[in-house]
């Protein structure tokens, strides 16, 4: 069940990245935000990110604060043991086809070498889409499998705050499975051209994070996805990216209207013109920065 956790959250912080390339220099740096409404009351806007790094663990005293103050918690899909086999159903085939028949005997061999460092075995994967190893592939290899996400919502739970979501495990996984076989094919090969420079990435990743730095966040993420352009990327870019910030603002609006809320969503969400915190603030919400 770990192992599924965590490809379930890797997929989700995919999105996030991915959902962040074409955002400008819009609440640019931090990552706590209170949110206040015309009527006054209060919640809290928290970026995160996939990492077990104990630096971004240990909350921040305002994060703590902001947490401990906040009556309910909120993310953006809860990943209890439904939506994990909801999800662990999707990434693999039912129809008769395998990984080594959609992508051919070499591929599959490169894959498997691959996923080989990730833990998994080629008849853990021979089912699996090509997205599916996308998204595994794509970001740092778990050891815990205790990211950020699951670490905040396993402390809700422990502190008996109420836990919502924003999406459902359906609304993420359509992003993926919607792809034309074409489409998830040149993913996937895009991915493994890019391989060897992902370990990089990931640690400038988290450093601009640890710095709080949003802009900088965005600015990697661009330069990664740049090195993999084409016409499917650009494709996929505008599916996240418009439909999930639209999607994720309207589905905080009930909770920061109420107040009382810690809305912990991933970092990349936050920042650009077209990001949540900048819709809230266009509706008139006052968003103003505390860490």
């Amino acid at each position: 069940m770990r192992r599924s956790s965590v490809t379930v959250v890797s997929l989700l912080v995919l999105l996030a990245w991915i959902a962040s390339v074409a955002a400008e220099a819009t609440f640019e740096q931090g990552l706590l935000f209170e949110v206040r409404s015309q009527t006054g009351k209060s919640s809290f806007l928290f970026g995160t990110i996939h990492s077990e790094d104990a630096r971004v663990m240990e909350l921040a005293p305002p994060v703590q604060s902001a947490f401990d103050e906040a009556g309910s918690f909120v993310m953006e899909v809860i990943p209890d043991p439904k939506a994990i086999r909801r999800a662990m159903v999707a990434m693999a085939y039912s129809d008769g086809r395998s990984l080594a028949r959609v992508v051919g005997q070499d591929r599959f061999r490169e894959i498997v070498a691959a996923m080989k460092g990730r833990g998994m075995s080629p008849e853990a994967i021979k089912d699996f889409k090509p997205w599916a190893i996308v998204t595994i592939l794509g970001l740092p290899p778990p050891e815990t499998g205790e990211f950020l996400d699951i670490h905040l919502y396993k402390r809700a739970l422990a502190a008996g705050k109420p836990v919502h979501s924003i999406e459902t495990m359906d609304e993420q996984l359509a992003v993926f499975d919607d792809l034309s076989e074409s489409d998830q094919v040149a993913l996937l090969e895009e991915t493994l051209a890019v391989l060897n420079q992902l370990p990089e990435v990931h640690e400038r990743l988290l450093q601009a994070y640890l710095q709080r730095d949003l802009a900088g966040l965005s600015r990697l993420v661009k330069e990664y996805l740049r090195v993999a352009d084409s016409e499917v990327d650009k494709r996929f870019k505008i599916a996240v990216l418009d439909a999930r910030h639209a999607r994720m603002t309207e589905r905080i609006l009930p909770f920061v209207e109420k107040g009382g809320y810690f809305v912990a969503i991933g970092a990349l969400h936050l920042t650009g013109e077209d990001g949540v915190l900048a819709r809230l603030e266009a509706l008139g919400f006052d968003v103003r920065r505390r860490y």
